[in-house]
């Protein structure tokens, strides 16, 4: 019954039984504590272990004591507490030698091995993991203390694969007992989240949240609110991103809430870890500090060496953030050193790749050139170019930070195949200058720039003209302009002297807004200046809305059949006019019309689209955006009444009908076209 998850069954049948034959079946004690233990009652489960094996030490059953010290220990190694299951799991060993029982024999090994494992004696771990393999005569061996063991020594990629196809094997024989952290679903939102894969780490973490609900299980649940709070961090950007750090702040707590119900410790620690992330990648460190604090000491009581390193490792990436570099050595510093003797290569190079970042902005170069080299060769032989390529757990909240340390080592000739391989990767092939993040741009609908996840705010410009300038040049992206023009375009009628000093103090104001961090005389990564010409430099690591409209709308084109997901996606990316705060500005007026007239064509593509589909009342939301942009539009009158037809509102026809007649002979002075005329006809006349 306890191993087809009929748990409540059979602890009715339990509560049936009268208080003394219960004692005087010591198995049936044991029974009672194994079902508190799967229900996260771990002291209820240790009184009922531990009157179990004062039975059975009275009786001299020594299987039955290997038994009762193997179920407290299960309850430190659910609760990942080591330093106190390792001596009973080593006292049951003992008992457990001439056993007839070799698969009770092979569990401890099994167990003992989990415990070397989760104090961080990898070597120890593995070498009791094979002598189980060799006792065990029958039966498949514990995957999960495989996986366990491959995610805490760095494997992570074969321990995915491993795990995902254990997943698909559980669908089909699902387990009917809780596993505590053990889960597979949850072990596998862990790995997916060091690997930066944000929306598999929380669809998994939901799944392994809903089956300690079904379970009852609640600390399997307590560890998929963590889980979720991992993965919630990895996806967003901008506003959207802050709203998932609290949210991913909310779960950890729901953790914390359960952890303490439990009056289980142990769990906080992950949980700490979470809101040590929670709040040290976004800037507050007082209270990142304190959970990374409380996390380490609680892990040292357990003894639990891999998660203590991995939250000294997040706060030292905290304070390297926050450019508290010598701050952030210290911590990472031992991190690296507790994550190496834990065996866990990739931890240990997350670690060593933060103190790369801060030797390379205090021009450390000497430090810079014996370790990054050597961070390289580690994900390349590990398979972590995942830290570089996308936001990751251990890794950085926006991957652009480490772009620096590539060139570098591409121009070094520091793993430069490798750091070019991932340079390609990024989209960033023949770039020279980065600063660490991208300029994203946006331009429809209402100007506003980010430096990667960080808004310019309306007066972060400092000055008028420094904003002016730069869509100045966003807006002539294709073309470089002289200074002359530029000055003609924002000075018009200033006398050329002061145009000249007006020149030089925007284009400075707009270096240290773009680049707050360039040194003075050096190079713009964004801004290419040849001679008294100036222009966005190509290949800039710069994503501007406009361009990506553009490209979009091209795409549409080059289809001989007009695809409507394509055209959905263009349309989508087209929330409103070029820059209409420029409304007046001469040098605004060719791109916006351009812009505005790619957009109004294709969304009359795809209204036709959607009346063919039957998807009319989609197809009246598009008009209705197509006229608030052109009210003169015909086609979108004429559209608005096939859908109204379709959907048999003909008063809808009607007022659509005349609303268009009134527009044009009130805007161009004009009537209907012939073609509109006919539509009306056709629709009024034929009833449908």
């Amino acid at each position: 019954m306890l191993t087809a998850g009929r748990l409540d069954t059979l602890a009715a049948y339990l509560d049936a039984l009268p208080p003394e034959m219960l004692h005087q079946h010591p198995n049936l004690v044991f029974t009672l504590g194994e079902l508190a233990r799967l229900h996260s009652r771990f002291d209820i489960a240790l009184g009922w272990y531990k009157q179990a094996e004062t039975t059975w030490r009275a009786r001299g059953q020594q299987d039955g004591v290997a038994r009762a010290l193997r179920g407290q220990a299960r309850v430190y190694l659910d609760t990942v507490n080591p330093s106190k299951a390792e001596q009973l799991l080593e006292e049951a060993i003992r008992l457990s030698d001439g056993f007839e029982d070799r698969e009770a024999q092979v569990r401890l090994y099994e167990l003992l091995a989990e415990n070397k494992l989760n104090s961080g004696r990898v070597d120890e771990a593995e070498r009791l993991r094979q002598k189980a393999e060799a006792l065990r005569s029958e039966s498949p061996s514990d995957d999960q203390l495989l996986f366990r063991v491959l995610l805490r020594t760095g494997r992570l990629e074969e321990a995915r694969r491993g795990l995902e196809e254990r997943a698909e094997a559980e669908k089909l024989e699902p387990v009917q007992t809780p596993r505590a952290h053990r889960e597979t679903m949850l072990i596998l939102s862990l790995i997916y989240s060091f690997q930066g894969l944000g929306e598999q780490a929380y669809q998994t973490a939901l799944e392994g949240t809903r089956r300690g609900d079904e379970l009852k299980s609640p600390f399997v649940t307590a560890v998929g609110y963590m889980r979720q709070g991992h993965a919630l961090m990895l996806a967003g950007e901008g506003a959207t991103k802050n709203e998932n750090f609290a949210r991913a702040r909310a779960q950890f707590e729901k953790s914390v809430e359960i952890s303490r119900t439990l009056a289980v410790p142990r769990l906080l620690v992950e949980a700490d870890w979470g809101l040590c992330r929670a709040y040290g990648y976004q800037g507050d460190l007082p209270r990142a500090q304190s959970h990374a604090q409380e996390a380490i000491e609680i892990a040292a009581q357990a003894g639990d060496e891999w998660i203590a390193s991995l939250t000294r490792l997040t706060m030292g990436a905290s304070l390297a953030l926050a450019a508290r570099y010598e701050a952030a050595e210290e911590w990472l510093n031992r991190a690296a050193l507790g994550l190496q003797e834990c065996s866990d290569p990739f931890g240990r190079a997350a670690a060593r790749l933060w103190l790369c970042l801060g030797w390379f902005r205090l021009k450390q170069d000497a430090r810079l050139e014996r370790a990054l080299p050597e961070v390289l060769a580690a994900c390349r032989q590990g398979g972590y170019e995942f830290l570089f390529t996308r936001p990751s757990l251990v890794g950085a909240p926006d991957e652009r930070i480490f772009v620096p340390l590539l060139i570098a080592a591409r121009q070094r000739g520091w793993e430069s195949e490798y750091a070019a391989h991932l340079l390609d990767e990024l989209g960033l092939p023949g770039i020279e200058l980065h600063p660490g993040y991208r300029l994203r741009i946006q331009t429809l609908g209402a100007f506003q720039a980010w430096r990667g996840d960080d808004s310019i705010p309306a007066n972060g410009w400092r000055r008028e003209k420094a904003r002016q300038l730069f869509q100045l040049l966003l807006t002539y992206r294709n073309a470089p302009l002289d200074r002359d023009q530029i000055c003609e375009h924002l000075w018009p009628e200033s006398d050329p002297l002061t145009t000249q000093r007006n020149f030089k103090i925007a284009l400075n104001t707009l270096y240290h807004v773009l680049e707050p961090e360039r040194d003075p005389g050096s190079d713009s990564a964004f801004i290419l200046r040849e001679g008294t010409t100036y222009s966005l430099r190509p290949g800039a690591d710069l994503y501007l809305d406009a361009e990506q409209f553009d490209n979009a709308v091209r795409q549409v084109n080059k289809s001989l059949e007009p695809d409507p997901d394509l055209l959905q996606q263009a349309v989508n990316l087209y929330p409103g006019e070029y820059l209409p705060e420029t409304l007046y500005e001469t040098w605004a007026a060719e791109e916006r019309e351009r812009l505005a007239s790619l957009f109004l064509g294709t969304a009359d593509q795809l209204t036709e689209s959607l009346i063919q589909h039957e998807r009319c009342s989609e197809a009246i939301d598009l008009c209705q955006r197509v006229l608030a942009q052109d009210n003169c539009w015909e086609r979108a009158y004429r559209h608005l009444m096939l859908a109204y037809a379709h959907l048999g509102d003909r008063g809808q026809v009607g007022r659509t009908y005349r609303h268009c007649v009134q527009t044009l002979r009130d805007e161009l002075d004009v009537t209907p076209s012939p073609e509109t005329e006919a539509l009306y006809l056709q629709v009024v006349g034929s009833g449908k």
